[in-house]
């Protein structure tokens, strides 16, 4: 027992390798649409004083991140199927 290295994690002469997801990209815009939309619910009150305009703001960006990110995220699947051939 004196090697005390776990068998599960994948390693080489050069440390620890982890392939890189395809999605990757989709998870940095995911992140940026969550600060953009922290970004407008704050500043949204200043915007307008209207209860109804201000849901229809973040209601709009809403669906609008969430058809952006369905779009990047199978653009992403089909070039990754594309690369292997499915």
């Amino acid at each position: 027992m004196s090697d005390s290295r776990p068998e599960s994690v994948p390693e080489n002469q050069k440390g620890f390798t982890v392939k890189a997801s395809p999605l990757n990209p989709v998870k940095l815009e995911l992140g940026v649409v969550l600060i953009i939309g922290v970004l407008l619910l704050i500043i949204n009150e200043f915007i307008t004083e209207s209860r109804e305009t201000q849901f229809l703001i973040l209601g709009g960006y809403g669906i609008f991140a969430m058809i952006w990110l369905v779009f990047r995220t199978r653009s992403a699947i089909k070039s990754v199927d594309g690369a292997n051939g499915g």
